[in-house]
């Protein structure tokens, strides 16, 4: 019996290109070995009269994608840049924002802390982005503990100084798209003033990494801004962006341009129901607040 020695190659080729070459296979009566040997010679047919410009402008437009992939991920690593100092100048004043003097406004504060109560009672939480802490102390007396990350040690500064228990919270430096490295078992989450600040493109890395931390079962509540014409800094939209953003000036002067997104009802509707059981979506005039079971 002869050896065949004939050098066998293993070629991956993607669901479409496999369909395209059964539909030309079938349209021309060749079998599908043939369309393939018969298309390769083709390929070397040109290479040997053209040389690699036949490859130029398939060259051409993935090293387009790839310079604008690197430029995104650049610019999203600026924006976070640009959040977390942010927050650190402004960690001192931060909580002046819950003080504004209108009725409704504070009616909807309550609001909140009531339903953010009534989502995580007696559960083990984990907060993202809790700043100086202002959510973590409302709800820590319905909590059985809570574990409040930031990026910011001066928000976290803040926070410490709180008189909440020992026994009922903790301060630890995190990131919020690597909850992984956060120690702990928990069954609940808690997330207020932070959605607004993922670029959209980042929503669903956010989510998959939080439910992941958390598993199943385990209740998550949201809180973040309304769009208010005129309140929180000048709204900013930059073409080619899907991201908007808030022009903000701190007390010492110094402007900030951060990203700030706003969802109505229906969006957060669109964005929470195929991950969500028990869903409750609350929009007000100053505020909206998700709460529900993974």
């Amino acid at each position: 019996m002869t050896e065949d020695k004939t050098k066998r190659l293993s070629v991956y080729l993607p669901d479409k290109v496999k369909s395209d070459l059964e539909h030309m296979a079938a349209e021309t009566g060749l079998s599908m070995t043939q369309v393939i040997v018969m298309a390769t010679h083709s390929l070397l047919a040109n290479y040997k009269s053209q040389g690699s410009a036949i490859f130029s402008s398939l060259l051409d437009t993935k090293q387009k994608e790839s310079t604008l992939l690197s430029e995104r991920i650049q610019t999203i690593n600026q924006d976070n840049s640009k959040l977390q100092t942010y927050y650190g100048l402004r960690a001192a004043e931060y909580e002046r924002i819950y003080h504004r003097d209108e009725p409704d406004y504070q009616n909807e504060l309550l609001l909140i802390g009531k339903a953010m109560k009534d989502a995580l009672v007696d559960r083990t939480v984990l907060e993202i982005a809790c700043g100086t802490g202002y959510w973590t102390q409302i709800v820590a007396v319905a909590v059985k503990h809570i574990t409040g990350t930031d990026i910011r040690p001066e928000v976290l500064q803040i926070a410490e100084a709180k008189q909440i228990p020992q026994n009922k919270a903790s301060f630890l430096i995190g990131n919020a798209y690597e909850l992984d490295s956060i120690p702990g078992v928990f069954n609940g989450a808690l997330a207020n003033f932070w959605f607004s600040h993922i670029p959209k493109n980042k929503l669903d890395d956010f989510l998959t990494g939080l439910h992941k931390r958390l598993g199943p079962g385990a209740n998550v509540f949201m809180a973040d801004n309304v769009y208010v014409s005129g309140r929180g800094g000048e709204l900013v939209y930059k073409e080619d962006c899907e991201d908007t953003f808030k022009l903000r000036e701190l007390v010492d002067g110094s402007r900030h341009e951060i990203v700030k997104n706003y969802y109505s009802k229906e969006e957060l509707y669109d964005i929470f129901k195929p991950m969500a059981k028990q869903l409750k979506v609350f929009a007000g005039n100053s505020f909206w607040y998700v709460s529900y079971t993974i």
